[in-house]
């Protein structure tokens, strides 16, 4: 269940890309010229930011969390989309990073879709035009 802590959470969390033309990190609701860079030389309208670990914010092991993490990773390569290996932080320490995917071209309802498949409470999404990462909350 979404609690009004861990909504508070993801919004100060650091979405880390680890893009090898140069890492750079999303924030929720902040315009992103990396982002917008990245999208326009890929061609791509849009990107979601997701991952696997951790169902609906309960801890699991590191390899259970990487276990997932290649599934979601091998669903996104089945459908044809190119993956960048990204980190959610939390800025204070006080949750481990989250691996994950920066994914351009994963319109709002596969990542969704994606999201809610892998039990997660939310995913970040943005447009090229605004390049601003929104927090789609998925779970109640």
């Amino acid at each position: 269940m979404m609690t009004s802590e861990l909504l508070a959470a993801y919004h100060a969390a650091h979405y880390q890309v680890q893009d090898p033309q140069g890492a750079f990190t999303l924030r929720t609701d902040s315009p992103s010229p990396e982002l917008a860079a990245l999208l326009r030389t890929r061609g791509h309208n849009c990107a979601a930011f997701i991952t696997a670990c951790n169902p609906h914010s309960w801890p699991l092991s590191e390899a259970e969390n990487a276990s997932a993490q290649q599934q979601l990773a091998a669903e996104l390569a089945q459908y044809g989309y190119t993956t960048i290996p990204a980190i959610g932080l939390d800025p204070a320490g006080e949750w481990q990073g989250e691996a994950s995917f920066l994914v351009p071209g994963l319109d709002l309802e596969n990542a969704k879709s994606l999201g809610e498949q892998y039990a997660q409470n939310a995913i970040l999404w943005a447009d090229a035009e605004t390049a601003v990462p929104q927090l789609v909350v998925l779970a109640g």
